[in-house]
């Protein structure tokens, strides 16, 4: 039996970021649990090195091995990083005494079993044994991403404004990026040069006399237009500005609806085009691009404020790295680091060290 798709630490919490999301390899960070040594003081709670490197087993199980020293470095400071977070996120729901109850636990266990289609309590254990994980381990997994998924809603997707106002506020500061540009409504009569430009040029004027002595353009077109909107009477369509040659451009939309302007050279021919409409610049209006501004500002607006929130738990925590840890965590800029603890190995739990 292949083993579950389980779920990430916070998966079901839709704006949190990808580095707090790990569904964790290693348990919770508690002071005096049974490890190897300790890698960084975080308050009350402590980083291992077997927990920084279960977690590093992880992340090259679901991303793929680093290519190259420089890469695997980064990865080693990004799981770090990642592990004080999630540190300082557990503090901070025991100082806000969040918990979460085992009906809530249940409920995840429940959704779990049915996305994987799963019937059977011997069924789901085996699915666990594959995965490593036993379903008292699960649910330990379990409490701990509800619980830091709701610190962050509390202190960090509450303070996003995502509502109708301040969207359309972003919308009107950066209403250029919703700009329409100037369109018309063009025909043309096209006399190619052929392998006579002279000719060509003599026909393109008689064109244009024709059409300023008072002849249709459609007839003229029939008559004169070697392009291939001859049998639509020349018509090109709407067409935005900056879209046709340099020369056209530049002659079209600075002439009046309904005229015609003189011969135009390219280097497919002459060109006489006739203005039909016009359509001057406008902006897609704000209902039409609100789902996309939202789901812009939901990455952005969080991201933003989980870093500043994160940074802020950072500049108020005791956190104290050993020798073994400091080239893998870097605090923020402008705070010292106390001394560093020497690495030891942690005491089991519920014992002392003599």
């Amino acid at each position: 039996m292949k083993s579950f798709r389980l779920p990430r630490v916070l998966s079901s919490f839709v704006f949190f970021s990808a580095a707090l999301a790990a569904v964790v390899a290693a348990g919770p960070l508690q002071a005096g649990e049974v490890v190897n040594r300790i890698l960084v003081h975080v308050n009350s709670r402590i980083i291992t090195q077997s927990q920084f490197d279960a977690r590093i087993d992880q992340t090259v199980h679901e991303s793929g091995p680093p290519p190259n020293a420089a890469k695997g470095e980064e990865m080693k400071k990004s799981v770090m990083e990642e592990l004080v977070n999630e540190a300082l996120l557990e503090d901070r729901a025991k100082e806000l005494d969040l918990v979460t109850s085992d009906a809530e636990i249940e409920d995840q266990i429940k959704r779990l079993k049915e996305q994987n289609k799963v019937t059977t309590d011997e069924d789901f254990a085996k699915g666990l044994a594959q995965s490593g994980l036993t379903i008292d381990g699960l649910r330990d997994q379990l409490r701990r991403t509800v619980t830091l998924q709701r610190v962050v809603g509390r202190e960090v997707n509450s303070k996003v404004d995502l509502s109708d106002d301040a969207l359309r506020i972003i919308y009107e500061r950066e209403k250029e990026t919703w700009r329409v540009p100037e369109k018309a409504h063009l025909a043309e009569i096209l006399v190619s040069n052929g392998d006579d430009q002279a000719r060509a040029a003599r026909r393109a004027k008689e064109a244009s006399d024709l059409v300023k002595g008072g002849a249709k353009f459609e007839a003229v077109v029939k008559e004169y237009s070697d392009g291939g909107t001859k049998a639509k009477g020349g018509d090109l369509g709407l067409v935005v500005r900056g879209e046709l040659t340099a020369e056209i451009d530049k002659v079209v939309f600075s002439l009046p609806v309904g005229t015609v302007s003189d011969p135009i050279g390219t280097k497919f021919g002459w060109h006489l085009v006739k203005v039909i409409e016009k359509v001057p610049v406008s902006y897609k209006p704000f209902p039409e691009v609100k789902a996309q501004l939202l789901k812009r500002e939901q990455d952005t607006q969080f991201q933003k404020k989980l870093a500043e929130y994160l940074d802020k738990l950072k500049r108020e925590a005791v956190i104290r790295v050993s020798p073994e840890g400091q080239s893998y965590y870097t605090p923020p800029a402008g705070v010292v680091m106390p001394a560093p603890v020497l690495s030891r190995t942690a005491a089991p739990a519920g014992k002392k060290k003599k």
